[in-house]
């Protein structure tokens, strides 16, 4: 039994096993030519060869031939394309991200709507692999847009610092309350902001400056 094929149809078939048919079974009148018996012999082996041939390989298709017609089916071996999102599904806190895909060897364009980002949004790929470029940007920004506050955790710094303070500076107006930005930099003290934890103003009670020296006496 051969691999199954979608693209062999029954007409194939057909013409392989009748001409294959007919040099196997028609090869007799080649005793009739005018030769001699060693050509003649050639002739009718060959003749006769490749007609079996073409009968094995009509049978062999045969075997191959699927009986179900998939040619309708969205779901077809055309690269098991599937229709996909092509509408924009957007609101106050929504992140739509554009895309495109191939269905029915055409190049459409879609969007992967994400309703409601605050159910937890996981983004796995490999290095390189376009993670930010595709995904982490486009948060960064549509919330910015919508006048979000963030904290952006930056491990390649200052890739996502720059792209936040640069969209943050072109939708200044989209928040209510005039946003500013910080940046927490362990590895570099002189580009990073600082605060005094044991600043007087931020502690209403003797509970806050408790807890504030605890937590500087345990991380020193």
């Amino acid at each position: 039994m051969g691999k199954k094929d979608e693209k062999i149809n029954w007409r194939s078939i057909v013409a392989y096993l009748l001409i294959g048919l007919l040099l196997f079974f028609g090869s007799k009148i080649l005793f009739r030519l005018n030769y001699s018996i060693g050509n003649v012999a050639i002739i009718y082996m060959s003749v006769t060869g490749v007609g079996f041939l073409l009968i094995l390989a009509g049978v062999n298709l045969t075997s191959r031939l699927i009986s179900l017609n998939l040619s309708n089916d969205i779901f077809n071996s055309l690269n098991e394309t599937f229709p996909q999102e092509e509408r924009l599904l957007s609101n106050e806190y929504s992140i739509n991200l554009p895309a495109r895909y191939s269905l029915k060897s055409k190049v459409r364009k879609s969007w992967i709507n994400i309703i409601n980002p605050f159910r937890g949004l996981l983004v796995i790929g490999s290095p390189g692999s376009g993670k930010s470029w595709f995904v982490i940007q486009h948060v960064i920004k549509q919330h910015i847009e919508k006048g979000f506050a963030m904290f952006v955790y930056d491990f390649k710094y200052d890739d996502l610092s720059k792209i936040v303070y640069n969209w943050l500076q072109q939708n200044k107006n989209k928040y209510s309350v005039p946003p500013s930005f910080y940046v927490i930099n362990f590895d570099n003290l002189s580009i990073s902001h600082r605060c005094n934890p044991l600043d007087p103003s931020s502690m209403n009670d003797i509970t806050d400056a408790t807890e504030s020296a605890r937590t500087i006496l345990l991380g020193t």
